[in-house]
């Protein structure tokens, strides 16, 4: 953006008068989200799956819900054929790829604000998850995710012992001996 400059000393620095241009808040909203656009990609890396995606992934409509027995994740996935989805769970991580389907289209698009391509979210569940109980439901454009949560394992008590009163295995004595006596 051009400002007029304040003072006649500044609005003719270097014997030219200063440029002056009409005002143009589209440029300026066009400017500004390029700009954003910029840092974005600077903070958050581009994703491998090219241009945009990391934007998307990190911006995707999802909720995250915690019950006694499962984690539930639904995920807005619109003009997604459910085949094209790949699920993978490693540790506590959960991996959601897949791709945008974009219908043919005859005209001029005016506006687009449709995501089209491929897509990438991860989830880090903040506990432990039973893989063999993970079920996947894909209704009127979400996808709803159940991680069942593994079971409590119960607290067992330790006694601590003196190197004396250390309980010994059946054999490991004569082990003992045998090799002083080579």
């Amino acid at each position: 953006m051009s400002l007029a400059p304040f003072s006649s000393r500044q609005r003719y620095a270097g014997g030219r008068p200063a440029p002056m241009h009409r005002w143009d808040p589209r440029r300026e909203i066009d400017d500004l989200s390029a700009r954003f656009n910029q840092l974005v990609g600077t903070v958050m890396g581009e994703s491998p799956l090219g241009p945009g995606a990391g934007i998307w992934s990190a911006l995707a409509p999802v909720d995250i819900e915690e019950t006694d027995e499962a984690y539930i994740v639904d995920l807005d996935l619109p003009n997604v054929n459910p085949q094209d989805v790949d699920i993978q769970m490693r540790g506590e991580e959960l991996r959601i790829t897949g791709a945008f389907q974009q219908r043919p289209r005859s005209g001029v698009m005016r506006r687009q604000l449709r995501e089209t391509g491929e897509f990438e979210y991860q989830v880090d569940l903040p506990g432990n998850v039973d893989a063999d109980r993970v079920e996947a439901v894909y209704t009127n454009g979400v996808l709803t995710i159940t991680l069942a949560k593994l079971e409590e394992s119960a607290t067992r008590k330790i006694e601590v012992h003196t190197a004396e009163e250390r309980p010994r295995k059946a054999g490991s004595q004569a082990t003992h001996r045998s090799r002083r006596e080579s």
